[in-house]
């Protein structure tokens, strides 16, 4: 069955399926192994009023995709940011981007990925970012075919301290 989905900017109603998928994707993203971006139980208990301030927040557009009114299956939040140090001077940024598991590979995320590009387009943005795990093979596949490539590569490590990699202060 092809379902035919609707993009619309999201609305305070939206807010207990905005919630339920925002944790969806944490716990997609914790389970995938890596010890970043871990949600502490306080972060989950605010998230749903972070959430609430960015509806219509300025400089941002944060959109749902229905297949019947009030049948969420995908969200996505991006954002304007203006820039003093590099060009382009403003630059377009996609927090999120996420799609349930039972509406993947049907062209729901590509959706709210082009009404994303085309508000960023309409603010006069030519370049945009996000930032997404190693470990998320799925979304790397995603946003590789649609033309996002690597720029960054921000590497880490877990500072635990041994008599191989520390050595201590020397005293003056």
């Amino acid at each position: 069955m092809h379902l035919t989905f609707s993009i619309r900017p999201a609305e305070a109603n939206d807010l207990p399926a905005l919630l339920d998928m925002s944790l969806a994707l944490q716990d997609h993203l914790e389970a995938a192994g890596s010890d970043c971006w871990r949600m502490t139980p306080g972060a989950r208990q605010t998230l749903g009023g972070q959430l609430a301030a960015r509806l219509g927040a300025p400089g941002s557009l944060a959109l749902v995709a229905e297949h019947e009114p009030g049948a969420v299956a995908g969200m996505a939040f991006g954002r304007l940011v203006a820039n003093t140090r590099y060009l382009p001077p403003l630059t377009g940024f996609i927090d999120q981007l996420y799609v349930r598991p039972a509406h993947r590979r049907s062209g729901v995320g590509s959706q709210l990925l082009a009404e994303l590009l085309r508000f960023f387009a309409d603010q006069g943005v030519a370049d945009v970012s996000l930032r997404t795990m190693h470990l998320n093979a799925e979304a790397a596949a995603f946003w590789a075919a649609a033309g996002f490539t690597p720029r960054i590569v921000t590497l880490g490590r877990r500072i635990v301290p041994d008599t191989t990699t520390l050595q201590p202060r020397r005293q003056p």
